[in-house]
């Protein structure tokens, strides 16, 4: 006889599944469970809703700025999008030239002249993480850009290098042609190779010191401490003596 559906399932439990493991402590699956994964959930929450009222003022200022109705930004009005992320982010002033020009030669991919709705919300992201060490920039070419044109040239460069980065020390020729190598990739009007450091390039500079191999100078020290019993500050030793724990931080 066959037994009754109830009894057929209590004869025959399910097995369970394992709950993972970590470190000896059981983890539970739901990654958003418990107090740790409440906490997890808000987090998360609170910055989609804060990335979707973003991406809410971005499509709001493309729509204001649009004015001709092609579903197109020019360059100036491009530049009159990147003056609002200025405002929104109480930057002290407006857009350069070269960071206008930067913004359409890497996002402007339909059209060289315009920009779309979509290529200006991934353009204002990439602009909105470069705001983050544009100081850092206003800093360096307000004290280094001697002749005024908005460039770094070699002996500029190397000015900055030595009393930014290197605790007064100039670099020797090799470890300068290593950095210029590296950095001198070109810019909105610079080109690559043209020993002009730009506004844009500038922000590889540290991080490429830093990550000087010793086999070309003094660049990993980063501090470069004439004492070889001082640890350098800003670097924490680890099992990778090319990649620095603080100090530096690799740019997009």
């Amino acid at each position: 006889t066959c037994l009754p559906r109830t009894q057929a399932r209590a004869a025959t439990p399910r097995a369970k599944m394992p709950k993972i493991v970590i470190q000896g402590k059981k983890q539970s699956k739901n990654v958003f469970g418990g107090a740790t994964g409440k906490k997890r959930a808000t987090t998360k929450s609170a910055r989609t809703l804060e990335a979707g009222k973003f991406h809410n003022k971005v499509k709001m200022w493309f729509k204001d700025l649009d004015d001709t109705y092609q579903d197109v930004l020019d360059r100036a009005r491009v530049e009159k999008l990147l003056g609002m992320l200025h405002d929104d982010h109480a930057e002290a002033t407006p857009p350069h030239a070269t960071e206008v020009d930067w913004v359409m030669r890497k996002n402007a991919l339909s059209s060289p002249d315009s920009m779309t709705l979509e290529e200006c919300e991934n353009a204002v992201l990439s602009y909105k993480a470069y705001l983050k060490r544009r100081p850092e920039i206003e800093h360096a070419f307000r004290e280094y850009d001697l002749d005024g044109d908005d460039f770094l040239n070699r002996a500029e460069l190397s000015q900055f290098i030595a009393f930014e980065l290197n605790s007064g020390d100039l670099p020797n020729d090799q470890e300068l042609d290593w950095l210029m190598s590296r950095i001198d990739v070109g810019g909105a009007f610079s080109g690559a190779k043209d020993g002009l450091i730009g506004r844009t390039e500038i922000m590889r500079a540290k991080d490429e010191w830093c990550l000087m191999p010793d086999s070309v100078g003094r660049g990993s020290n980063f501090s470069n401490p004439r004492d070889a019993g001082d640890a350098p500050a800003q670097l924490v030793e680890s099992d990778d003596e090319s990649e620095p724990k603080k100090g530096c931080c690799v740019v997009m």
